[in-house]
């Protein structure tokens, strides 16, 4: 349901889907026969969640060519998706010296470097990938980091060229965010909450029912000292969260961060015991989660 994609922040492309792109045929031209029936196997156990045994097969490939930049990047998907990280830069940086693939080789391991909080290094592979194709994605990950380390401006850059050239409802959203938080951490300038604000505007007129766009919409409220607005769009962002739970037909593990979401709005409306409840179902979830991913784990 489109309303649910917008219910979350924007996340991380699908590794299935990065899994597909880098078997390219042209490329496996006066490959080893095998190295490439390797490849396209392990490639498609990438893409069926076989993440063990996928980087069984590439590792087959890799040994019997050690230059093939398409098994690297793929296995280093898989080690990503694993949290195998040291292996996932190895293999994303051996991507790099290959010369093949470099924009996305440069994006993935900027992405390993942010989920080990190295955020200057992920800064570094995300300019690396933009100054080489400019990418939607990479610069509103490129933002987060500039977010973090309190490079507001910087991020309000990467986000206004989103904006500039894909001006979508979390575009807006995303630098909505980057303006409140400049406003936080800096000059706490009226004019930057204002800045806030319009493109929180935006970000719900463009998507009347993205929740998450109400609640920090309603955080400016609350610094503008507009207590009626800012009640009214905390409970317009419960609103939207609750529907979008009780008609959830999708992976019941994908509820967490709307449940996340959804005890952080019941918080700022100061109802401990709904935030809490909320809590106790994802500590639930999460729990069962991991059980389920032992128990399917392909090395059983």
């Amino acid at each position: 349901m489109r309303v649910l994609f917008y219910i979350m922040t924007p996340i991380l492309i699908l590794t299935v889907i990065l899994a597909s792109r880098f078997v390219t045929w042209d490329k496996l031209r006066g490959v080893d026969e095998n190295a490439a029936k390797h490849l396209t196997n392990g490639s498609q156990l990438l893409k069926r969640g076989k993440i063990y045994q996928s980087i069984s097969v590439l590792t087959q490939a890799i040994e019997i060519e050690p230059k093939f930049a398409e098994a690297y990047i793929n296995r280093g998907l898989a080690y990503y998706h694993l949290a195998q990280y040291k292996e996932a830069i190895a293999d994303f940086t051996q991507t790099i010296m290959l010369k093949q693939y470099v924009v996305d080789a440069y994006a993935s391991r900027g992405d390993v470097y942010r989920s080990v909080n190295d955020v200057t290094n992920a800064i570094s592979d995300y300019t690396a990938s933009i100054k080489r194709s400019k990418n939607a994605g990479v610069l509103s990950k490129r933002g987060r980091c500039y977010l973090k380390t309190g490079n507001f401006d910087d991020a309000i850059s990467d986000y206004s060229e989103v904006v500039e050239h894909r001006p979508t409802a979390i575009a807006y959203y995303n630098r909505g965010r980057a303006y409140f938080e400049k406003h936080l951490h800096s000059n706490k300038k009226k004019e930057t909450l204002e800045l806030a604000l319009d493109d929180f505007n935006r970000s719900i007129e463009m998507q009347p029912k993205y929740a998450i766009a109400y609640l920090s919409r309603g955080d400016v409220y609350g610094y503008l000292e507009q207590p009626n607005f800012q009640e009214s769009d905390y409970s317009q962002a419960a609103s939207l969260l609750t529907d979008a739970i009780k008609n959830w037909n999708n992976d019941k593990f994908a509820l967490i961060p709307i449940l996340l979401w959804r005890a952080k709005v019941f918080k700022k409306e100061n109802d401990i015991s709904k935030a809490d409840s909320d809590v106790q179902r994802i500590y639930q979830l999460f729990a069962e989660y991991y059980l389920n991913e032992i128990n399917l784990s392909d090395i059983l």
